[in-house]
């Protein structure tokens, strides 16, 4: 089957990264993939048999992009089309009106936000949600809600080392894309958490993996924690794989794709964003946060104090912590792995087929 995948960023983000390893898991499964997207770091993490087209999407080059869309699927003789975040599953969603080709969008955050306006939504064949959280808000008789399917991320982690005997060093991690929310996520860590954190675990070390528009202004504020004399915040920017430095990693300050993937590799994990947050992730609590993406809307809004508490306790806490991740982590491996979603992915496109 020939695929096209659209996406606005290809850099660095959990989007991204999502659209990378389906292309590379459906190319592995046969399929013809392309995905068109503006040019990123992404790019390089493709597998030889997927096709890159580079284009900017923008509201204003809206026709453009449709243009474009609609000659690449006429002379690729494309299937399906399966757009990513809001702009693409738009375009996508206007060349299946135009050309009668199958679309399907994944919507990674807020349906009433990534499948804008909301008229389109009748253009769509088949939406999938990566958490069912995502569907309640819908009403009972939204023209989409029979469009949906759920289909959780998949991870690429079937070469994944065995599980370490204990932890080795009070090592945080934080990665993401340091955007808007996420830099002011870190902003507060900063001033109003890691100093109090310090006093009490003094060989403690938050690394911050990723980069975007806010980072320099986080790297400002970690300034007194990265001097000669002291040095417990380490900024390593872009990474294309978090793996090796999971391997040192004690604990997870994160939500969405790295909360799994941490979890996955038996590394414990404090859901963090600049929104909400909840407690270690545990048996007791798994249900809940895996039916939102492992963010802690379930929980509590963000605040340092209680924040600062929890890790507290947990870093007090952390080996009898650490064997009960170790626990779960096979669990957390089989929901999420590539090769399940991409069946279930697979699924969805021959059913818009027959």
């Amino acid at each position: 089957m020939k695929v096209l995948l659209l996406v606005k960023n290809f850099d660095l983000g959990g989007t991204e990264v999502h659209v990378r390893e389906l292309a590379n898991g459906l190319a592995e499964a046969g399929h013809r993939v392309f995905v068109m997207s503006r040019s990123g770091r992404q790019v390089e993490c493709l597998n030889a048999g997927v096709t890159f087209i580079q284009h900017r999407f923008t509201d204003f080059g809206l026709l453009g992009a449709v243009s474009k869309v609609r000659t690449l699927i006429r002379s690729e003789k494309i299937e399906i089309i399966h757009g990513h975040q809001r702009l693409p599953i738009l375009i996508a969603a206007i060349v299946k009106i135009l050309t009668g080709i199958s679309s399907v969008a994944t919507i990674h955050g807020r349906i009433s936000l990534d499948s804008r306006p909301a008229f389109m939504r009748r253009w769509i064949d088949r939406m999938i949600v990566v958490a069912p959280n995502r569907l309640s808000n819908l009403r009972e008789r939204d023209v989409i809600r029979d469009k949906c399917c759920v289909i959780y991320n998949g991870l690429a982690l079937e070469g994944r080392e065995p599980s370490r005997d204990k932890i080795q060093g009070l090592n945080l991690l934080y990665a993401s894309r340091i955007d808007r929310r996420h830099g002011q996520a870190l902003i507060t860590l900063l001033k109003e958490v890691w100093p109090s954190l310090l006093r009490q675990f003094p060989n403690a070390k938050l690394h911050i993996a990723g980069d975007g528009n806010r980072l320099t202004e986080v790297q400002e504020v970690a300034k007194p924690f990265t001097g000669p004399s002291e040095q417990s915040v380490v900024f390593h920017g872009f990474l294309p794989s978090l793996v090796p430095l999971f391997k040192e990693t004690s604990l997870t300050l994160g939500v969405g794709r790295v909360a799994i993937e941490s979890l996955a590799l038996g590394i414990p994990v404090i859901p963090v964003n600049s929104a909400y947050w909840a407690p270690v992730i545990s048996r007791e609590n798994y249900k809940i946060l895996k039916a939102d993406n492992f963010v802690g809307r379930s929980f509590y809004e963000f605040e340092p104090e209680p924040l600062l508490a929890e890790l507290q306790r947990v870093l007090g806490e952390l080996d009898e912590i650490y064997c009960e991740t170790q626990n779960l982590s096979e669990e957390v491996y089989q929901d999420f792995s590539l090769a399940r979603m991409v069946n279930l992915v697979e699924k969805v496109y021959q059913e818009l087929a027959d």
